[in-house]
């Protein structure tokens, strides 16, 4: 009780504060789970739950993408159409 104005305080028990962190856990995009964004390996932390489930999802990694480096192709030399002959009956 407040010993100022007689009511009762308002008390929030240590389950109900651990329970409300539950709650707010994001779920992963692709399996659904809930999981915390600080243990996720992934690099897109607030979508998936793992590394495993961003290249499921994507089909790549955002790390690899990252770090992938673009190879210049050979020019390749187009010989010039031939026309085709044509068949004499």
């Amino acid at each position: 009780m407040s010993t100022m104005t007689g009511e009762p305080e308002q008390v929030i028990p240590p389950a109900a504060a651990r329970d409300a962190e539950i709650v707010t856990m994001p779920r992963c995009t692709r399996c659904g789970l809930g999981y915390l964004p600080s243990k996720s390996t992934s690099a897109l932390k607030l979508t998936y739950c793992s590394f495993l489930c961003e290249l499921g999802d994507l089909g790549f990694s955002i790390t690899g993408l990252e770090h992938m480096q673009r190879v210049p192709r050979p020019a390749v030399e187009t010989p010039p159409a031939e026309p085709e002959p044509v068949a004499a009956e």
